[in-house]
């Protein structure tokens, strides 16, 4: 495993990596928890759409010590690029861009038409009336979400005859890649016995590749007061450690290589500065992790993604970025 330092010429920044892979749009940190996933589809036209899908769940009440905030409704957002920008955050490397517009769709099922700015003429068809939601915002199954793009099947998620219906009645479009996975999560405010020890432990899953093993990712950063270790960073995939950071108040930042066992190699980042330092009742209080898998093209220099971004472009390899805020 390389060990890279964050602190040199050749540091990775998350803002870069986030703007470039289209996983960077900041989303709203009053929300309970969010994921945005951004998916890159072909038509046979050879036109390139964006899809990024978002749900989200909100709160119902205020949390504080030994009172957690109670999740409240969810809710899901599309929006649809058609050109070969990055979905839509530019912004966060200073470059100006015309951003997509959000679909909010609030009713539980439903259909909404519209042609973008290119000319796409863009159904989006939905179900999530009866879905069931074991964690997170996002529903596991009895829910479908479809996409038609050009009378082609650009997105579908979930299933169900209405969803197989519109399988029959549009042909699917030729290519599709899952780009990148964004994550929000807010942690539980600690009891008074462990206030001043900040814990977090998070797990989601995804692919590294389209035709890769699903993987199961778990991030964890404990505070300087915790044991007697003085606090750690760690990042597990399958349950094989492939980060382990030590003394955490001067490795705050630190970006690590390994190989999955299907072959696949991830850059792993972590920032927990803001998690650490800010206060556990004070603003920011965020902790930013990266999973980014290595594209063909790279080469080895991961830090190549900055570069990418600055021009805008989207680097290779799916991405999956990590946040985490307090209460």
């Amino acid at each position: 495993m390389r060990d890279f330092s964050c602190f040199g010429d050749g540091a990775v920044t998350l803002t870069a990596g986030a703007a470039g892979s289209g996983a960077g749009a900041a989303l709203d940190r009053s929300l309970q928890a969010a994921t945005a996933s951004v998916y890159r589809v072909a038509l046979s036209s050879r036109k390139e759409l964006r899809i990024r899908v978002t749900w989200t769940r909100a709160v119902t009440g205020a949390g504080g010590a030994g009172a957690p905030a109670v999740a409240g409704p969810t809710g899901l957002a599309v929006a649809i690029d058609d050109g070969s920008r990055a979905l839509p955050l530019a912004a966060a490397v200073g470059t100006p861009r015309r951003t997509s517009v959000q679909h909010f769709l609030q009713k539980k099922r439903g259909t909404r038409s519209f042609v973008t700015e290119a000319g796409t003429a863009v159904s989006i068809h939905w179900d999530t009336a009866d879905a069931k939601y074991p964690a997170g915002p996002e529903p596991s199954h009895d829910y479908y979400l479809t996409v038609v793009a050009d009378a082609e099947v650009a997105l579908l998620l979930g299933g169900g005859e209405a969803a197989r219906k519109l399988g029959r009645r549009f042909s699917p479009a030729p290519r599709r890649a899952l780009l990148s996975r964004h994550e929000q999560v807010r942690a539980p405010f600690p009891s008074p016995a462990v206030a001043t020890a900040a814990q977090l432990v998070h797990t989601t899953r995804c692919r590294f590749r389209d035709d890769g093993a699903e993987h199961e990712v778990t991030v964890a950063c404990r505070g300087v007061e915790w044991g007697s270790r003085d606090g750690e960073v760690a990042v597990s995939v399958d349950g094989k450690t492939v980060v382990e950071a030590r003394r955490v108040k001067w490795n705050f930042r630190g970006n690590r290589t390994a190989v999955l066992g299907d072959g696949a190699v991830v850059e792993v980042m972590w920032d927990v500065h803001d998690w650490l330092f800010a206060g556990v009742s004070g603003g920011g209080g965020g902790a930013q992790f990266m999973v980014k898998a290595r594209g063909a093209a790279e080469c080895g220099r991961v830090w190549m993604d900055e570069e990418m971004a600055k021009k805008g472009q989207a680097p290779g390899g799916f991405f999956l970025h990590l946040q985490c805020y307090r209460r």
